[in-house]
């Protein structure tokens, strides 16, 4: 059985009911079967959709700063992230599990965490610990709900962190990609704008997302056949403890970035 997590922070104390829950996931997404098993307390809830089940505990006290420092540092979805987050006073603890496979999983745990922010009027935002990234609430919940029923909506799912490593490079990686079921992309001494390097790296997952795990060891990627971009699994300089598929601009000098994963 899989399991995904997610937390959802709030700046008051207060319920967030099952039935308010079951109905945002009708109204939002009316493919999805209707809930059932509702049990509810005072600091849980859960239900039940189809055959995967959506458990919440509430945990009296904020997200430790040390998970959320670095995503707030580094938010590009979220403006004032620090002062905002630091708000928070409690947080919900978000639990889908079921015979699902990752993309299902993080599709159905979307759902349910958008839908459980807008049944809570307290809800300022999500921490996606797969990615470890935080996203306001309006935001995650218009991803959850205009973007998700066309594609999985990567900028939720997946943090796309880069940044320059010298006057002509950049340098970055992906977090996220494990809980999809691929490994993580990382690249340094890119000779590319940091714009471009995140474009590259969101195309990438995408294509493997849409292909699944269609890039080798050793195969070339790049836009044309003058591009050569060399994938080599191995050993993550970031900090990933996992392999990664590091990019390999050829003819592009060797150092490594000072800056890793948070």
């Amino acid at each position: 059985m899989t399991l995904g997590i997610s937390m959802i922070m709030c700046e008051t104390d207060g319920p967030i009911r099952a039935a308010d829950i079951g109905r945002e996931l009708a109204e939002n997404w009316p493919d999805l079967p209707n809930a059932t098993d509702i049990d509810e307390g005072e600091d849980s809830t859960s239900l039940q959709i189809g055959d995967s089940g959506l458990i919440m505990a509430k945990m009296p006290a904020p997200i430790p700063w040390s998970q959320l420092e670095g995503p707030c540092a580094t938010s590009l979805l979220w403006k004032n992230a620090k002062e905002e987050v630091e708000k928070h006073v409690v947080h919900w603890i978000v639990t889908v599990n079921g015979e699902l496979d990752p993309i299902e999983l993080s599709t159905l745990l979307t759902q349910a965490t958008a839908a459980a922010m807008k049944a809570s009027p307290s809800a300022i935002g999500v921490y996606w610990g797969n990615a470890t990234l935080v996203v306001p609430k309006a935001i995650f919940c218009d991803f959850a709900k205009d973007v998700l029923p066309h594609g999985p909506p990567m900028h939720i799912w997946v943090d796309f962190r880069v940044g320059p490593d010298s006057e002509k490079s950049c340098a970055g990686f992906t977090a996220g990609m494990q809980a999809l079921g691929h490994m993580e992309f990382e690249t340094d001494n890119a000779p590319e704008s940091p714009g471009d390097l995140r474009e590259r790296l969101l195309s990438l997952c995408g294509y493997l997302i849409e292909n699944g795990p269609v890039i080798q060891d050793g195969d070339t990627v790049g836009a044309d056949a003058q591009e050569q971009i060399r994938v080599n699994y191995c050993d993550s300089v970031f900090g990933h403890e996992d392999k990664v598929m590091r990019l390999v601009y050829e003819n592009s000098p060797t150092k490594k970035p000072w800056w890793k994963f948070w």
